[in-house]
Parts: structure tokens; C-alpha cells; sequence
């Protein structure tokens, strides 16, 4: 993808192209005169710090991907990646101090920029990919005392807990299960508790400005525990069934709580030579108005379906003018991919999910 076209996202246009035959971080001088003496190109330093980019595509579909930083009017950064399902592409970026504006375009005709405020509280910044939009998110991660550079508070005094917990090998763990708070909204303070049984393993406020996203690595341990954000506007509670939600996401501005970037669509596939009548019932995580629906299928057929548009664990259950049936949870988030329920050429139904399965 060629980077005019991505700068063609900045209001107003460019002016200059910078990096078009002038190395970045110097100046270009004009041809003198005949008879004159040259000038001497004068380079222009830019202190910079480096920082963690990392593209993430949550979308069940490939992508093609081209993001550019620019400051004023110079590349900070290019670069053009293919992301699979699921994928996440971490990368290192020398960015300046303040603002640089950051472009992101995709092959499948998704454009977006967003305003990156580089400063020393931040990690990074996370671009995750959607079908028609970009969320931006400055980063911080904590330790294994639950301190960060957004900690408003000092521990409560209670027992100090190492975190993450050690595992106890009933799961395949490539990376502890964890918390992520985020804020969309204006800055606001939050008491972030989580607790697993009677045991406070993280009880702290925390900065959380606008577009900032804390992450809190918690635990290698199966088991269910408790996730309570509050800020001066509202309290969120909700349970966190590890390892099946390998990361519990709680949005500070709107108060909902989920297990990452929705994937909503389920496929209804028949891949019978009989048509069939598929009786399918969705029943949200949120509470929300059960999807219940019976679809005439054809051999062969496949569709499309978006009965939730929030993520979590979905109760579904599916069956057959012949008697058989399937039924189970459809976690619609990472790090599994799309789910589908299939009639295979037995006449037999399965509630089937794609990507890595914890547990």
C-alpha cells in the first residue's frame, strides 16, 4: 500500500511528503545558483524514546496492513504488515515526546487515524483492528506487585501476593490470564479489586486517562474469581471464570464488562445432500433478548449469522428436525475465532469454535 494514499487521511492534506527522496530527520536545501557558493544541509535532531506498537487483528479474516506515524510533516514510522485471524503484531518504534499522528489502512478498505501522546507513562500504544473501525490504545502494564506508573495508591497493607499465581497444570497456559482496564472517556481514578475466593489478590486505585489501557497479569491458576472496578461514577462486579476468559476487559466509562473484542458472527452451515430445519436459540451473556430462530437449509447452505453484538460466554443450543442436537458456550472472543454450527454429512449437529481452546 503506497503511503501517499495513507496520508491522504490527514485532514487537510500534507504538506510535503516527507521521506520522498529526503533521509528523515534532515533538511533539503535548495540547488544553488550558479556562481554561489552551497549551502550546507543542516540536519534537524528530534529526540526520540522507544516504544511498543502492536497491531492487533481480532477479525476473522486476514488483513493487509500499513500504519505510518507523522510528526509535522515527517514519517516517524512505516511499516506494512499481514496479519492472520487472530494475530497480533508487536513492534518497536522510535517516537518523539507529544503528539504524532497515527494512520492505519487495511486492504480490506478500513481507514482510520488517531492522535498518539507519547510520554514516559505509557509503554505503548495497541491498535486493534475491527471490520469497519480502529480502537487506539495508549498502554501500561503492572508488575507482580500490582505497581505501575498509573498506581494512585499504595498497597492497602494487606498481605503481599506474587502475581501472576503459579499454575496448577490442569490448563495450557502461553500467557497468565489477566485484567485490562480501559477508559474511552475523560481520565478518571479506579479501585481495581480481584479476588479469588476470600483471598484480595490486587486491591489498588489507579490513573486511568483518556484512551489508556491497564493491564494486570494475575494468574497461571484455574479457578473463579471476582473483578470489581470502581470510579466516583459507578461500580462494575462481574465473574471471571479462569481459564475460560483468558483476559477480563472492564470499560470505566459505560461500566461493561466482557473477555475482549466481540466476534459476533456464527455460521450455520449444512453439509448434508438432505436439506434440514435447524431449530438454533443464542442466549446472550449479557441477559440480554435471546436470538431464537428456525432456519430451513438446504444442502449445502451456509450463513451468516450476528445474534450478539457483545462478547462473553454465550449459551447456545441447536437441533435437528431429526432428533439430533448439540449445545454449549460460545465464548466470542479472543483467543478463539469464528463459531459455527455445522451439520455434517451424517445428519450429525456440533457446536464448533476455531483457534486455541484453553483448558
Amino acid at each position: 500500500m503506497e503511503r501517499r494514499t495513507l496520508l491522504s487521511l490527514l485532514a487537510g492534506g500534507v504538506a510535503g511528503l516527507a521521506g520522498c527522496g529526503t533521509p528523515d530527520g534532515e533538511t533539503e536545501t535548495p540547488t544553488p545558483e550558479e556562481g554561489t557558493d552551497a549551502p550546507t544541509a543542516t540536519p534537524t535532531t528530534e529526540a526520540r524514546v522507544e516504544r511498543s506498537l502492536t497491531l492487533w487483528n481480532p477479525t476473522p479474516d486476514p488483513v493487509f496492513t500499513t500504519v505510518v506515524g507523522v510528526r509535522g510533516d515527517r514519517d516517524v514510522f512505516f511499516e506494512n504488515r499481514d496479519l492472520l485471524p487472530g494475530e497480533r503484531a508487536a513492534l518497536s518504534v522510535a517516537v518523539p515526546t507529544g503528539e504524532t499522528a497515527v494512520l492505519v489502512e487495511t486492504d480490506s478498505g478500513l481507514r482510520a487515524r488517531s492522535t498518539w501522546i507519547v510520554d514516559p507513562a505509557f509503554e505503548g500504544l495497541v491498535v486493534v483492528l475491527g471490520r469497519d473501525a480502529a480502537a487506539f490504545w495508549r498502554t501500561v502494564s503492572c508488575d507482580a506487585r500490582g505497581e505501575c506508573s498509573l498506581a494512585a495508591s499504595p498497597p492497602d497493607g494487606g498481605p503481599r501476593i506474587d502475581l501472576p499465581l503459579v499454575g496448577d497444570g490442569s490448563a495450557r497456559w502461553y500467557a497468565p490470564a489477566g485484567v485490562v482496564v480501559e477508559n474511552p472517556g475523560p481520565e478518571t481514578t479506579a479501585r481495581l479489586r480481584i479476588d479469588l475466593g476470600d483471598t484480595a489478590l490486587v486491591d489498588r486505585a489507579y490513573r486511568v486517562p483518556t484512551g489508556a489501557r491497564l493491564s494486570v497479569p494475575v494468574t497461571y491458576r484455574s479457578g473463579s474469581y471476582r473483578v470489581v472496578v470502581e470510579t466516583d461514577d459507578r461500580r462494575v462486579e462481574a465473574a471471571w471464570p479462569v481459564p475460560d476468559q483468558p483476559t477480563k476487559y472492564v470499560d470505566v466509562s459505560n461500566g461493561t464488562a466482557g473477555c475482549g473484542p466481540a466476534n459476533t458472527t456464527l455460521t450455520v452451515a449444512n453439509r448434508d445432500g438432505e436439506p434440514h430445519r435447524l431449530a438454533l436459540r443464542v442466549d446472550p451473556a449479557d441477559g440480554g433478548e435471546p436470538f431464537d430462530r428456525t432456519l430451513a437449509l438446504d444442502p449445502g447452505e451456509v450463513r451468516e449469522l450476528v445474534p450478539v453484538t457483545t462478547s462473553g460466554g454465550h449459551a447456545v443450543s441447536a437441533s435437528l428436525e431429526t432428533g439430533a442436537a448439540a449445545s454449549g458456550t460460545w465464548w466470542s472472543c479472543p483467543p478463539r475465532g469464528p463459531a459455527s454450527v455445522v451439520v455434517d454429512a451424517t445428519g450429525t449437529l456440533a457446536l464448533r469454535a476455531a483457534g486455541p481452546q484453553p483448558g
